[in-house]
């Protein structure tokens, strides 16, 4: 079968490899489709994964059921979670199920971007997900970036008729501004320097949008919030800078949420008189476990949020290549699509 591996110069390559064998409660997928998470292009995040096969987002159908599994067979149309917690520790009894030593061990085999894909015993049993027949792979391959931001916002505890601020409107910003709509924001305005990622937010339900290389982050944030600030900031990329200046576009008693790790040893210097005495909150939201995949499912299925529009290219396996270098160029895309 063929396979997308990343080098380690950070170029990925199609390889050939076996078809994984299935053991007792695994299952065998053959892949439809495969998205290019962001996390896929930070060039420090891949770079320790040099010699894997990349790819989560993913939607197929089930081609083959090891023993003892009795809730899926051949022809179930499914998305797996790439991690999947034990459900029996501490960590999850609480709902920190990104913090579960099972969960950070787990992974699919051998990665999303292949033409076949084994899912471990605990990854099948405990996230994944059936997917109705009237949706699609591409619809149903959203299900896994829906549920971060799903998750993102009941951390940030965000509450219907608050405003909402979306910083960076790739993928993760658009379905901020799609569940944030849906959720009961008041207010939504999204902010960017790409022209074409600025008017689909519009598209996406923002109010307002407006152009980072023409207005300062603060400066837009005062203007369109009538110099308040906003309640929930929402900020995506994970640059310092970013932080740094979306921290000032919230309101008082507001809350950043920090969707995006910044590199490693990168430290972020932060006003904290200023953020004490306004009491804003800082959140951090990393990925996502089977409440929020399962809530994400209900959602696309409900047609709450809808995401069809976002697929702006498609690529076969065999062009790699292009699918990655057109995902590194901001203007014209979103998400693109590996197919199978």
């Amino acid at each position: 079968m063929k396979a997308v591996r990343i080098e380690g110069d950070g170029s990925v390559s199609v390889v050939e490899m076996e078809v994984p064998a299935i053991g007792p409660g695994e299952a065998l997928m053959r892949t439809g489709v495969a998205g290019i998470c962001g996390s896929d292009l930070l060039d420090w995040y891949v770079a320790k994964k040099a010699g894997q096969i990349l790819g989560h987002e993913v939607a197929g159908e089930i081609a083959a059921v090891g023993e003892d599994v009795t809730a899926f067979a051949a022809g179930d149309r499914i998305v797996p979670h790439h991690h999947a917690p034990c459900l029996a520790c501490e960590e999850c009894r609480a709902g920190r199920y990104v913090h579960c030593a099972v969960w950070r061990s787990s992974r699919l085999d051998p990665g999303g971007m292949a033409e076949f894909v084994r899912i471990p015993a605990g990854n099948l049993a405990r996230d994944t997900r059936k997917i109705p027949e009237t949706m699609s792979f591409e619809e149903a391959s959203f299900i896994e970036p829906l549920a971060t931001v799903v998750k993102a916002f009941r951390r940030g505890r965000l509450r219907a008729g608050q405003s909402l601020l979306v910083v960076g409107l790739g993928t993760a910003g658009q379905l901020a501004l799609r569940l944030g709509r849906a959720l009961g924001a008041r207010r939504i305005v999204g902010a960017d320097r790409v022209a074409s990622r600025l008017a689909r937010a519009k598209e996406s339900g923002a109010d307002d949008v407006f152009d980072v290389d023409g207005e300062t982050l603060a400066g837009g944030a005062a203007l369109y919030s009538g110099g308040r600030g906003f309640d929930f900031v929402f900020a995506c990329p994970g640059k310092s800078a970013v932080v740094r200046a979306a921290a000032q576009a919230a309101a008082p008693g507001g809350t950043l949420l920090l969707f995006t790790m910044t590199p490693p040893g990168e430290e972020i210097a932060l006003p904290g008189h200023d953020l004490y005495f306004r009491e804003v909150s800082l959140v951090p939201s990393y990925s996502c476990g089977p409440d929020d995949t399962r809530e994400a499912l209900e959602l696309l299925a409900s047609d709450s949020v809808l995401v069809a529009d976002l697929v702006t290219h498609r690529f076969p396996i065999d062009r790699a290549a292009d699918a990655f270098a057109r995902a590194r160029n901001p203007n014209g895309s979103l998400k693109v699509m590996m197919t199978f």
